[in-house]
């Protein structure tokens, strides 16, 4: 229901790109601009998922337009009205805060030029009613974090956090200092710890300091395509799955697509700056994107910034569009001398932060990889194995290259040496889920629980393991059942279960269901037993795909035992797999540990011959 709100809400939000497009420019533009925002996939694919940045796109594309509007009138209204809109903004994302003061010294500016009392008087009043605007939107959401955490909170508590991850220099420094922060309970001393911590870390080394935001700024700019060509691809596993919910990460084809589009607008957008017939009306944007720059260059250096940069620049590049199809000589005529050498530099500065050397040897390598993949699909082993050794051969420094290797030897079902292969995956990058994820059903296979438990923990040590890692694992792993007993949650029981919540710190076993919840378990003709718990006066059903089975229990509030008879079941005796669903209403379980919806806790399942 949240992700359709959200597609609903952004399908709305194209109407606000009309708008940006339209108040800048003119109606052609922004019809354009509107098109644009609709085929940009970075932007569909954040609506459909659960991020922030749908809400603070169309918020800030919104308060761009306001400015401009409030500019060209000078009421005070619209800029009330504006700083309404960018206060909404901080709320969704806090990088938004920063753009309240940069626009009042925008406002203020004039004052340098025009020192009339009427100019400054105007002026003043402009940022006091944009000030105004922002508290009466912010400013509720202070006083109820001062009321909580007794301390000023403005938006959030992660500015400070992100600033330090930005300057930790090795892993035992993050794990130290992630023990030092997480022993500090107020949000907000925490924060101010981890600024200090991230102050003392830049004057120890400023010069490192510096060389990194150069690289965090690549990194904000770069292509997509660069994950798949230095390996560094996080959610999606080798057939273009995601393994778990990632908005920035898309299989390979869809990547160069999002990429190409990416390219294709900001080369068009630096020439619209550059065509503006007013181009003082693309300082707000041009000052959003600077922002966006300077807290990516100085912070961990997210890559999702890029999102709202590239929407304030959709009806820049709709300009240009606009102009080429109708009138295409101004854009020459336009593009002389200082114009023209502006765009030729910011193209040049663009080009500069996407084009890598990384990309050649994985360009070498990718027809030997399509190769054996499509020999593997068709279970040509030999094939296969010698386009997929090319391949590793052409770029062995790229992961993605030893998974491939690794989904052969899975394939060919000599899952020691798959193992081997994903767990060296897995330390060429220890943030793919995919190789992790493997490494632990390839270890539950094989019955190495320590293996197993190592790849659980570094997922759920960069990532969360919840119930979208449950999903994956159950369509990945096709193997069959080797244990008559399985406990969601367990590391040698991932790919048995799904519909589960992540571990919760009231569990020492088990995991609550998301109220609808199935496991696959080894058929026998005895009886399946589970253990479970739920609230009182709960009814949990318990169902069996194989057999016309069915059975409802009212939860006692304490731990339970329910069995069901398999004896039933066809072909029983050649222990077949069985699909057991547990559904059940549900209620949240703990707002502040564990805010999800749950169902029943369940601690095992065990199947007796």
């Amino acid at each position: 229901m949240a992700q359709l709100l959200q597609a609903v809400v952004f399908g709305f939000g194209v109407i606000i790109f009309f708008w940006f497009g339209l108040q800048l420019f003119d109606q052609k533009v922004g019809i354009v601009t509107a098109l644009l925002a609709a085929l940009f996939v970075p932007l569909a694919s954040y609506a459909s998922s659960l991020y922030a940045e749908v809400w603070f796109i169309t918020l800030l594309v919104g308060s761009l337009s306001l400015l401009d509007r409030m500019r060209l009138s000078g009421s005070w209204r619209v800029a009330f009205g504006a700083g309404m809109v960018i206060g909404l903004a901080a709320l969704a994302r806090a990088v938004g805060l920063y753009l309240i003061p940069l626009v009042a010294l925008w406002l203020l500016w004039p004052i340098v030029r025009q020192r009339s009392k009427a100019a400054i008087a105007h002026a003043v009043l402009l940022v006091f009613a944009l000030g105004c605007g922002a508290a009466l939107v912010i400013g509720p959401w202070a006083v109820r974090n001062y009321i909580v955490h007794h301390r000023l909170i403005v938006s959030d508590t992660n500015g400070g956090v992100s600033m330090w991850y930005g300057t930790v220099q090795s892993e035992a420094e993050k794990v130290a200092g992630e023990q030092r922060l997480a022993a500090v309970s107020n949000l907000a001393d925490r924060q101010s710890l981890a600024l200090q911590m991230a102050l003392d870390n830049i004057l120890a080394d400023p010069q490192r300091f510096l060389i990194n935001m150069r690289f965090k700024i690549a990194s904000l700019y770069g292509l997509q395509t660069r994950s798949y060509a230095v390996g560094d691809v996080i959610s999606i596993d080798s057939s273009g799955t995601p393994v778990v919910q990632n908005a920035g990460e898309y299989r390979l084809e869809v990547t160069l697509i999002a990429d190409l589009q990416y390219i294709a607008i900001t080369l068009l957008a630096i020439a619209g700056f550059c065509l503006m017939p007013q181009p003082g009306r693309g300082v707000p944007a041009l000052m959003w994107i600077g922002l966006a720059t300077l807290l990516s260059a100085i912070t961990i250096g997210h890559p999702r910034l890029r999102v709202p940069i590239v929407a304030v620049l959709l009806p820049f590049a709709a300009y240009t569009l606009v102009l080429l199809v109708t009138n295409w000589h101004q854009v020459w005529q336009r593009l002389r001398w200082r114009r023209g050498l502006a765009a030729i530099i910011g193209a040049l500065v663009f080009l500069a932060l996407i084009v890598s050397r990384q990309y050649l040897p994985w360009a070498a390598s990718l027809w030997s990889v399509f190769s054996g993949r499509a020999a593997l699909a068709q279970h040509d082993f030999a094939a296969a194995e010698r386009w997929l050794r090319q391949a590793h051969d052409i770029h062995p420094s790229n992961p993605l290259r030893t998974m491939d290797l690794a989904d052969l030897w899975l394939a060919q079902g000599q899952i020691d040496k798959a193992l081997a292969f994903y767990r060296q995956a897995a330390m060429m990058e220890h943030r793919s889920l995919y190789s992790q994820a493997m490494r632990v059903l390839t270890a539950r296979y094989l019955n190495l629980p320590l293996e197993a438990e190592a790849g659980l923990a570094a997922i759920d040590d960069y990532w969360r393991v919840g119930n979208d890692v449950f999903e994956w694992a159950w369509e990945a792993w096709q193997q069959p059942i080797v244990s008559n007993r399985i406990i969601p949650g367990d590391p040698l029981s991932l790919g048995l279960y799904a519909g589960f919540a992540p571990k919760t710190p009231d569990l020492d076993q088990g995991l609550w269901t998301l109220g609808a919840a199935r496991i696959k378990v080894r058929g026998t003709c005895g009886n399946l037993a589970v253990r479970f718990q739920a609230p009182a006066g709960r009814i949990v059903t318990f169902s069996i795909d194989q057999l016309n089975l069915r059975q409802d229990v009212v939860a006692t509030g304490k731990l339970q035992e329910v069995s069901l008879s398999l004896a039933g079941m066809a072909g029983c005796a050649s222990a077949p797999p069985v699909i057991l669903r547990i559904t059940s209403p549900t209620s949240l379980l703990d707002i502040e540990r564990a805010p999800w919806y749950t169902g029943a806790a369940v601690h095992e399942i065990v199947t007796s011959p």
